[in-house]
């Protein structure tokens, strides 16, 4: 999310299960073993960049971004054993024959990366810089989900690194290659860390060192809460680590003002706090909406209905379940939120609006459609009675796919969750409501549950057809594992 109730662009390709990550079948740029050396000075003006290949060597190495201020920020390209020269109108190293054991050298003049970059996760903030690893991580043009991938970074006296990637060693990180195809966060400079225990998993936090209220127990409060939040669904957290990076913002709508759920290499999460303020836990609903992203899987831009609809659905559910507010308090939260979704958007098909959010800005229309599909689908799992729930429905997506490196669409997760429930029931609700320009109709479902609107507050009618099933809704699951 980005401002507030949006989430990031992220870059999305299309991925299998295993073999080929990019391009046709092995060849001579299959390279399967790399490993990266980064330099990082003091001044932060340059990263200077050293990649061995301690077997074969490609002939030619990218990067995954089409972005002309990363190829244009790159100079002093050398091999040690061979030649290596920028192909800047082909965005591409090439390499003469190297022999196995030859490295490639190259520097990144960051002003030049950060000024003409898109990349929202490349900025500089005083004394602290954030990057796209992927804009400066050369790599070979053909990657393998097998590839062996390690980095080591080389800090200067004074800077202070948050990366997402799992440690080997002091500074000496493991790369899976969506490190080098999907969207993550590295930043270096004047850095405040802490770690954050809860719910199962372990955050590294790293908070820039600006003026702030947020104190360190303050963040372990807010990280904290959230964490045992989503764990209230999956019965843990959904992963066991997560590099979480806090960003001091000169004003803004809140105390937190927005956020970004990454995957790149591991997962992670950012989060803009203004810093006058600190965040008001437990009703701040940010970081609940971030990690909620990391039980799901990585369905494309396109599908943001599904992707951001049901994680908007469990932000305004799972403080509630917490007791941070009435169930009267959470029908509010969720039918005002509905109401800002039917005000929403451009009239087109709620496909249509999805495709196209980031364009048209259409985000209350394009979250809460979602999120009242997700009522829709949880009210009729738990009408059929048993075990089923959306909750459940949940919970089988994270074993089954959350962490799977692929890019999902949302046909395929529907497919996935209508063989779980054993009946088309997710697909028939998006072919039902995607083509239409209207917003789902909730006023039979509000009838069922006991659920009066009257001068847009809610009353609740205990003696209801689906009072039982209302009730539910709000109930903390007792006592499942759903780890990953």
């Amino acid at each position: 999310m980005f401002r507030r109730r949006r989430r990031a662009a992220l870059m999305v390709v299309a991925l299998g299960l295993a073999g080929c990550a990019h391009g046709p079948g092995r060849g001579q740029d299959g390279s399967l073993r790399w490993r990266y050396r980064v330099e990082v000075p003091a001044t932060l003006d340059r990263l200077r960049v050293e990649v061995c290949f301690p077997d074969k060597a490609p002939r030619r190495l990218k990067i995954d971004e089409d972005d002309a201020a990363a190829v244009a920020a790159v100079t002093e390209v050398s091999a040690d054993k061979g030649t290596a020269r920028l192909d800047r109108e082909a965005a591409t190293i090439v390499l003469g024959p190297l022999p196995p054991g030859a490295c490639v050298r190259y520097s990144v003049a960051t002003e030049a990366l950060l000024e003409g970059s898109g990349s929202r996760l490349s900025a500089r903030a005083g004394e602290v810089m954030s990057v796209d690893p992927r804009l400066v991580l050369w790599r070979p043009a053909t990657l393998y989900f097998e590839a062996d991938v390690a980095l080591e970074l080389a800090l200067a006296d004074g800077v202070t690194a948050s990366v997402p990637w799992p440690a080997t060693g002091e500074n000496k990180f493991h790369l899976p290659v969506t490190a080098l195809m999907w969207a993550s966060q590295a930043v270096f400079g004047g850095l405040t860390t802490q770690t954050v225990e809860a719910a199962g998993a372990t955050f590294s936090v790293a908070i820039v060192d600006q003026p702030r209220k947020l104190s360190a127990a303050g963040v372990e409060k807010w990280i904290a809460t959230a964490a045992e939040t989503v764990a209230t669904l999956y019965g843990k957290f959904p992963v066991e680590r997560m590099q979480v990076v806090v960003l001091p913002f000169p004003g803004g709508g809140g105390p937190v003002y927005f956020g970004m759920a990454l995957r790149g290499g591991a997962v992670g999460a950012t989060a803009g706090v203004e810093r006058g303020c600190r965040p008001r836990v437990p009703r701040e609903w940010v970081a609940i909406h971030e990690f909620l992203h990391h039980g799901m899987p990585f369905v494309q831009q396109a599908d943001a209905w599904l992707s951001e609809g049901f994680v908007t659905y469990y932000t305004e559910i799972l403080p509630t379940r917490r007791g941070f507010r009435s169930e009267s308090a959470g029908w509010q939260a969720l039918l005002d939120g509905f109401g800002r979704g039917r005000k929403g958007g451009t009239g087109q098909p709620l496909a249509q609006e999805s495709r196209e959010m980031h364009e048209t800005h259409s985000y209350q229309r394009v979250y809460w459609s979602g999120a009242a599909l997700a009522l829709l689908a949880d009210v009729g799992l738990r009408d059929g009675g048993g075990e089923r729930s959306l909750d459940a429905a949940m919970r089988h997506l994270l074993r089954c796919c959350a962490h799977t490196p692929r890019v999902w669409t949302a046909e395929a997760a529907l497919r996935e969750l209508d063989a779980w429930a054993g009946s088309p029931v997710f697909t028939e609700l998006a072919t039902t409501w995607l083509p239409r320009a209207e917003f789902p109709e909730l006023d039979a479902v509000y009838r069922r549950l006991g659920l009066d609107v009257i001068n847009g507050e809610v009353k609740i009618r205990q003696s209801a057809p689906a009072a039982a099933v209302r009730r539910a809704i709000f109930a903390r699951p007792s006592g499942r594992s759903a780890g990953p």
